[in-house]
């Protein structure tokens, strides 16, 4: 049986490292891939595309030949947007979408801006950005030698986010699957209006990284969700337009 890739689109700040241990999660039936957005790691010297657009054409670019074959999407947080972004273009392109395109802690593209760019302007601003983001712990953040390194990576990926806003509703024509953090300020409104199919829904326990806690249980929601759906399935069927909840996995 032949592996369906999947796509982790990181959140800001992140990259391949902070993904890592989610291979080990999922059986050999998914080729686990984690994009490397620039300024990061191998891409340190690379810098930063001034729109999600550009960086989207470049990730679409890079993986091209995965692209045109049956393929998952998952983004966390901003790697959402960047996910949905790159997911348009190979609708449009390839007339390819994904198989099923996986969000998590990320609001829809209508309201995934960040809309505190002015407070990256000054340091004390931008310590507070991160303590109000989370996922950095008070050790690092008076780490010089770490906010060295991430002080520009986060920076840059979240005035990125700023300058993006979509409007179009451009519409995917696969499944949508939203996994939500019950204490995150993320949202499922408007999402709906991003698939023809029925949305679903699953909640965790937890804050914007409740990843970070539920790795197995989310590696076996998307497996088994992936598994469920025969290779190369798309169109734009009606399917309704109700929320489906998840049941909870133990």
């Amino acid at each position: 049986m032949e592996k369906i890739p999947m796509l982790c689109f990181p959140h800001a700040g992140a990259g391949k490292l902070y993904y890592s241990k989610w291979r080990t999660e999922f059986t050999d039936a998914i080729d686990w891939n984690v994009v490397q957005y620039p300024l990061r790691e191998q891409r340190m010297r690379i810098p930063m595309p001034p729109t999600v657009a550009e960086l989207a054409e470049n990730i679409f670019a890079e993986f091209a030949d995965i692209f045109r074959r049956t393929y998952v999407i998952w983004g966390h947080s901003m790697g959402s947007v960047i996910g949905y972004e790159v997911a348009r273009l190979c609708q449009d392109r390839l007339d390819n979408p994904p198989l099923v395109f996986f969000s998590s802690g990320a609001s829809a593209p209508s309201r995934a801006r960040f809309a505190h760019v002015a407070d990256l302007d000054t340091s004390e601003g931008f310590r507070d950005v991160l303590h109000r983001y989370g996922g950095v712990s008070k050790e690092h953040l008076r780490d010089p030698d770490f906010m060295t390194y991430f002080a520009p990576i986060i920076e840059a990926d979240l005035r990125l986010l700023g300058g993006y806003q979509d409007m179009t509703f451009d519409k995917l024509r696969c499944p949508v699957v939203l996994m939500m953090g019950r204490s995150d300020t993320a949202t499922t409104d408007m999402w709906q209006r991003y698939t023809d199919h029925p949305l679903e829904v699953k909640e965790f326990d937890g804050g914007h990284f409740f990843l970070d806690e539920h790795r197995s249980a989310m590696a076996s929601l998307m497996e088994s969700q992936v598994e469920s759906l025969p290779p190369g399935s798309k169109g734009t069927a009606e399917r309704g337009r109700e929320t489906a909840v998840l049941p909870e996995i133990r």
